[in-house]
């Protein structure tokens, strides 16, 4: 029997490695029992170490800043490949895992980090890069990306402009002539794991923007900024499906840059050998934290459950909780497992106890089938 393990992380608690690994020596007590391990992303947080766990290379580790100005410097991470293509998570140096949550504030929060990562990278010579784009702390549409890579933004009255969400607003000149010659034969591969807008009800400001700390307010002056940015990079960009992304990010580095914008999950499966896998399989498990109506739009654990059906191979779900709303039979699945459904926050999260229990559901359903 060959069972395919296709984990994406239970975020904040472990990665999609430990979790596929985890698994994959606990069958390692059932008898005659294959196992292929295919970790799992959607180009947030965790995509860079998936990406890099199939290719050869060395991660980066450099000095950078953080989303807010006034905030310590960080140190942030990124895997540059032998064949020069740098992967590298915007929620590295721009996430919000890097701000402590009192001090939030998306509206002067940039992805000036983030875009210094990226000119480390080119500096060592890379001429593609891949941007996980999920987990951003901030709502500036990539003004901090293209300031550290040389653009400037300048206000009706000639006046720079801060790369941040509250400048958005303002901008009535972009400076291209700083951009140098580096960047612009440099490839971008942009992942998103939302299909959100630019602006509008669905849009980035909106959706994204309250979950950063936005106040109304805030939110209706972002959608004002935001509005503005698509009046420049024009409505084929701005109304594209995922422009909105990690605070709409895309928007400006589309406009200015050679981007594709591709669905996160897709990218991943479609260079970390799940066709491979799939072939000859007889069980797949895969799973998250929590299975919801957003796993299967664009998720990993939704993109993974489409490919196995597709091929008439049962698909298992072992996750930390289901949402009620969720129907696992209409999504594809032969079963699915919550292992920490009741538990108290602290011990649903705790890392050593959640591979446990998970390994211990990867077996029972393992034994169900076999």
């Amino acid at each position: 029997m060959k069972v395919v393990l296709a984990f994406d992380k239970f975020k904040g608690s472990v990665t999609a490695s430990e979790l596929n690994d985890a698994a994959r020596s606990a069958l390692g007590s059932v008898q005659g029992v294959e196992v292929a391990c295919v970790p799992v992303a959607d180009g947030g947080d965790g995509t860079t170490a998936v990406l890099a766990a199939s290719r050869p290379g060395q991660w980066m580790t450099v000095p950078t800043m953080g989303p807010l100005l006034q905030q310590e410097p960080v140190t942030a991470s990124y895997y540059l490949c032998d064949d020069a293509t740098a992967i590298i998570e915007l929620a590295a140096a721009s996430g919000l895992a890097v701000v402590a949550t009192e001090t939030r504030d998306v509206m002067r929060a940039t992805t000036l980090g983030t875009g210094m990562l990226m000119r480390d990278a080119m500096e060592r010579g890379s001429r593609h890069i891949v941007l996980g784009l999920g987990g951003s702390a901030t709502c500036d549409a990539g003004m901090g990306i293209m300031s550290a890579l040389g653009a400037e933004f300048h206000d009706a009255a000639g006046h720079y402009l801060y790369p941040s969400g509250q400048s958005l607003e303002q901008i009535s000149h972009i400076e291209t002539m700083g951009i140098p010659p580096a960047v612009q034969e440099c490839r971008f591969t942009l992942l998103t794991d939302v299909d959100t807008p630019l602006c509008g009800q669905l849009g980035t400001a909106r959706i994204f923007a309250p979950q950063k700390g936005a106040t109304p307010e805030q939110v209706e002056r972002l959608e004002r900024g935001m509005t503005r940015v698509a009046a420049i990079v024009g409505d084929e960009i701005a109304g594209r499906p995922g422009c909105g992304a990690a605070g709409g990010v895309p928007a400006m580095m589309m406009h200015l840059l050679h981007c594709e914008l591709l669905p996160g999950a897709e990218y991943v499966l479609a260079n970390n050998g799940l066709d491979e896998a799939l072939a000859g399989a007889d069980l797949v498990i895969t799973g998250e934290g929590k299975l919801d109506e957003q796993t299967l739009m664009g998720k990993g654990p939704g993109c993974v459950i489409g490919k196995a059906v597709e091929r008439g191979i049962p698909v298992a779900a072992v996750c930390g909780t289901i949402d009620s709303d969720f129907d696992p039979a209409a999504a594809g699945l032969a079963s699915a497992i919550a292992v920490s459904d009741g538990l108290p926050l602290d011990e649903a999260m705790h890392p050593a106890a959640t591979l446990m229990r998970v390994s211990q559901a990867v077996v029972q359903v393992v034994n169900q089938a076999h």
